[in-house]
């Protein structure tokens, strides 16, 4: 048998076939659940059965697919068309594709605007206490003077490329020359690694850190010698312990490739003991800066709260979040909320997950193979950090992104290898193309037009009203002139800060210059008591359209000659005071907002104007609330209505807190009070005629 002939494979066409209709059917039809559970049992499962009984396992002579090199040569100008086709997909329109940052890219940015002024050292960022990379890098292109938008997302595009040419070399330290470019280029062109490239957040650094262990792991196996042995034994143990650089799950899958890689040499290390000794002086000096931060910043809290052990978890909960982590895989987010999904389907498009599965029936044939025993399992492991927390998140198992394509392109490879050779080049050249064509346009679609499906734009936690109010921030300064905008008075801001964030270049105060305006973006409730207080102003409604429950947002830009000398002094004073309780708030390791609610504490300037202590004191309730201090929260509401505009948001949060505390009678006043307000955009009378159709003593649900 001649090399690079795999025509004696096993015929997996039918099952390709009827794998790929299957996948779309369940990634893309409006069915329901059971339905689509349906399908996966009998257009999966079933014939994933039948191929398993009805083919024999590999002989022990026959060579797995990824060993076999199908490519004699490849032309230059494919390399160059696939080079440029990668670097192209993920600069395309890189400030504007995805139009908006995420809750999560907001906090990234507004800690590393922070870190741009004053630089520290400090590793662990927000409750989450996530790793600093994001934050680092983002930091170093502000400071450089970089947009706001290009600093969060060119370094992720740049680490999206640079894992297409670590997964290349890393396969290329195991596997077939032909085998490397099929892994490398689903790494340039499917879904995911696209998807990756788009944001700013900690968990795009894990696939690239997986495949630079591969690398030093299949340079440590192949070196020759024992001072090249020992000198990658150090690099190895490094590269692990890098990976603390990159986001949570890094541990557990560290741990992974140090027990496998002392499994895997243990013959050669047993003759040379001093390598096992500089492999974890490599790995100890990689986690230097990771212990030394644990040991002066704190770490594990966020973690606990997540894991099992945080009082969550049940039994079946294990075996329901595998499958979802598994089905987004391939299917899609069978899941009401997901986090960093795709929109449509799943991160393999329907013939990818045909191939995924066709690999699958590869490895089951070749389950003689230590790789192949390895690979499985460290698949499924891969996905535990996922299926061990309480919500779909897919950053959470990026970490398996390399096997997952690994996988697929063992099922491409077998069928190529029945192709004849000369068409070999142009089929593979042609088939990464059209998945790129098509992988991109799904990632894209949702953010063509954000009017036509609103819902969509917003997943996950992205806010088409601050993207809709900076679209207007950015008109009026085309019209007007500079302004300063005054984004903090959000009481929702200390969850979202991506509008602060964009907007500081459009800031007169970002130049030194004196503004033309003043904008502010509250609540959509408060809108008749601040157009008739400044008539001049022009009142932007950013929420309308959208399912908002108190409303939406409000986008007021007046004439800064409107404003008192008093008024401009207080506003900007309390814009600062509420920015630097939020700024507290998003830096802490911890749950607790204490020191946030003493910074506000110690803040005056809000006293005596309407506007600044309706917000003012919205703002220390938010607190309360997130430190479930339901007494103090009542409080600031009280004096936010006694003192402030009486706006129906307010009363609406007071009722929903008194159903809390099974106060019913004054439950159903404040919602009362809220329908008489001059405007009332919140459930309020849903609420109280729910109320009164309920029978005596019952205890109302106020997540009905």
């Amino acid at each position: 048998m001649a090399a690079g002939d795999l025509s004696h494979r096993r015929n997996y066409w039918a099952y390709l076939v009827l794998f790929a209709l299957s996948n779309a059917l369940v990634s893309y039809a409006a069915i329901s659940l059971e339905a689509k559970i349906t399908l996966i049992l009998l257009g999966i499962v079933v014939p994933f059965y039948v191929a398993i009984r009805t083919q024999a396992l590999s002989s022990s002579n026959e060579k797995p697919g990824y060993e076999v090199n199908l490519l004699e040569s490849i032309p230059t100008w494919v390399l160059a068309i696939s080079l440029m086709a990668a670097v192209g997909l993920r600069f395309y329109k890189l400030k504007t594709l995805f139009c908006w940052p995420t809750l999560d890219e907001g906090w990234n940015g507004i800690l590393a605007l922070e870190l741009s002024k004053h630089w520290t050292w400090r590793f662990f960022y927000t409750f989450g206490q996530a790793p600093p990379l994001p934050v680092w890098t983002a930091a170093l292109l502000l400071k450089l003077g970089w947009p706001p938008a290009l600093c969060l997302w060119f370094p992720s595009a740049v680490v999206s490329l640079l894992t297409v040419v670590m997964g290349y070399w890393a396969a290329r330290q195991f596997f077939s020359k032909s085998f490397s470019l099929v892994c490398g280029g689903l790494l340039a062109f499917s879904y995911w690694p696209l998807f990756l490239g788009r944001f700013c957040h900690q968990g795009i650094w894990l696939p690239m850190w997986v495949c630079g262990v591969f690398f030093l792991w299949g340079r440590y196996l192949k070196s020759n010698g024992e001072t090249s042995q020992r000198i990658w034994a150090i690099f190895i143990g490094l590269g692990m312990g890098l990976g603390s650089f990159t986001f949570t799950p890094w541990m557990g899958i560290a741990g992974i490739f140090l027990l496998s890689v002392l499994w895997s040499t243990r013959a050669q290390l047993d003759k040379d003991r001093l390598q096992i000794g500089l492999l974890l002086l490599g790995l100890v000096v990689g986690l230097l800066p990771f212990l030394l931060a644990v040991r002066q910043e704190g770490y594990g809290q966020h973690i606990l709260s997540l894991s099992p052990w945080g009082g969550w978890f049940h039994g079946l909960d294990f075996f329901t979040n595998f499958f979802k982590y598994f089905a987004v895989l391939v299917w899609g987010a069978f899941e009401k909320d997901p986090a960093y999904t795709p929109i449509w389907g799943g991160f393999l498009n329907p013939l990818l997950g045909a191939f995924f599965f066709v690999g699958c029936l590869e490895l089951v044939a070749h389950w003689r193979s230590g790789v192949v025993r390895w690979v499985t399992a460290a698949f499924f492991l891969f996905l535990l950090p996922g299926a061990l927390s309480p919500n779909l998140e897919t950053f959470r198992v990026a970490q398996v992104l390399p096997l997952l394509l690994f996988i697929t392109a063992i099922g491409i490879h077998t069928f190529f290898g029945s192709i004849p050779v000369a068409r070999r080049v142009a089929s593979l050249f042609l088939v990464m193309i059209l998945v790129g064509a098509f992988d991109f346009s799904s990632m894209a679609a949702p953010y063509r037009n954000p009017e036509i499906q609103p819902e969509n734009f917003g997943r996950p936690l992205k806010s088409l009203e601050h993207y809709r109010a900076y679209q207007a921030l950015e008109k009026a300064q085309e019209e007007k002139g500079p302004g300063a905008i005054l984004a903090s008075f959000d009481t929702n801001a200390f969850n979202d800060p991506t509008l602060p964030f964009m907007s500081r270049v459009l800031s007169s105060a970002m130049r030194g210059g004196i503004p033309k305006w003043v904008a502010v973006f509250v609540n959509e409730n408060y809108e008749p008591f601040l157009k008739k207080r400044y008539p001049a102003g022009n009142w932007i409604w950013v929420g309308k359209g959208l399912s908002l429950e108190n409303g939406g947002e409000l986008l007021g830009i007046i004439p800064f000659e409107a404003l008192t000398p008093e008024d401009k002094e207080a506003w900007i004073a309390t814009n600062w005071d509420l920015q630097k309780a939020d700024l507290q708030r998003f830096s802490q390791s911890s749950g607790r907002l204490d020191k946030s609610v003493e910074i506000l504490s110690n803040a005056s300037s809000y006293k005596f104007d309407p506007f600044l202590e309706s917000v003012y004191w919205d703002k220390m309730g938010a607190y309360a609330y997130e430190n479930l201090d339901y007494d103090s929260q009542m409080k600031a509401y009280q004096n936010s209505l006694s003192r402030g505009y009486p706006t129906a948001d307010l009363y609406f949060k007071m009722g929903q807190l008194f159903l809390v505390k099974q106060q019913y009678g004054e439950a159903r006043k404040a919602f009362l009070k809220a329908t008489q307000a001059p405007l009332d955009l919140t459930p309020s009378r849903t609420w109280l005629d729910w109320l009164d159709h309920q029978p005596k003593n019952t205890t109302p649900n106020p997540g009905h």
